[in-house]
C-alpha cells in the first residue's frame, strides 16, 4: 500500500494505507473519490478502522457493506476502539443497535442485516442512532440508504481470499 491523492478529509488518515493505483488526478471539488487498499488479517482490518476514526467526528454516518463474514464488525470495532470505547464490541444482529460511549465520541453501530424492509419498522428508528450528533457505523445500509442522505463513507468489504480483504473508501461528502 501506497500514498495517493485524496480531495477529503479523509486523505491524511489514508495517505499510506490505501492503494496507489487509485485515481490521482482528482482535484479538490470532485467527489466522491473511491479508495481501495487490501488487508491481510483481521487486525490490519481493525488498524484501517482506527485509521478511518482520525477523519469522523459527531454526526457522521458511515455506511458498512459487505458479505457476511467479510469483517464489516471487525473494522466497526477498530474504529470504535481509536474513538475510546472499552468493553466488548459485537455485531448488534439482534438487537438493530448498540450505543458505546467512548473517551471522544459516542459511537451508534447498527446492524440492518435483519431489517427485511425499513418502512414496515417503527418511525424514526435510524434518526434515533444517526441524527442524535453520535457517529454512527450502520452495518448491511442496503435498505436505509435512502433514508441517510447526509453519509459521509460509504466502506465496501470483499473477501480476496483466505484472511485478505479488499476494502473500498468511498467519501460522500
Amino acid at each position: 500500500m501506497g500514498p495517493i491523492s485524496m480531495s477529503n478529509r479523509f486523505a491524511p488518515a489514508l495517505q499510506t494505507r490505501i492503494d496507489p493505483q487509485a485515481d490521482k488526478s482528482a482535484d479538490s471539488t470532485s467527489r466522491p473519490v473511491p479508495t481501495s487498499c487490501e488487508t491481510a488479517s483481521a487486525a490490519e482490518t481493525e488498524a484501517l478502522g482506527a485509521t478511518l476514526a482520525a477523519g469522523l467526528s459527531g454526526g457522521d454516518v458511515v455506511l458498512l457493506r459487505g458479505d457476511l463474514g467479510a469483517g464489516k464488525t471487525t473494522l466497526a470495532r477498530g474504529i470504535a476502539r481509536a474513538l475510546g470505547v472499552k468493553g466488548p464490541i459485537c455485531s448488534p444482529t439482534f438487537t438493530i443497535g448498540n450505543r458505546y460511549v467512548g473517551t471522544t465520541e459516542v459511537v451508534s453501530h447498527l446492524d440492518l442485516y435483519r431489517v427485511a424492509e425499513l418502512a414496515a419498522e417503527e418511525p424514526g428508528l435510524l434518526e434515533d442512532y444517526a441524527a442524535s450528533g453520535e457517529i454512527a457505523l450502520v452495518e448491511w445500509p442496503r435498505d436505509a440508504e435512502a433514508e441517510l442522505p447526509d453519509a459521509t463513507l460509504a466502506i465496501t468489504i470483499s473477501h480476496s481470499g483466505g484472511d485478505r480483504r479488499c476494502i473500498e473508501v468511498e467519501d460522500l461528502r
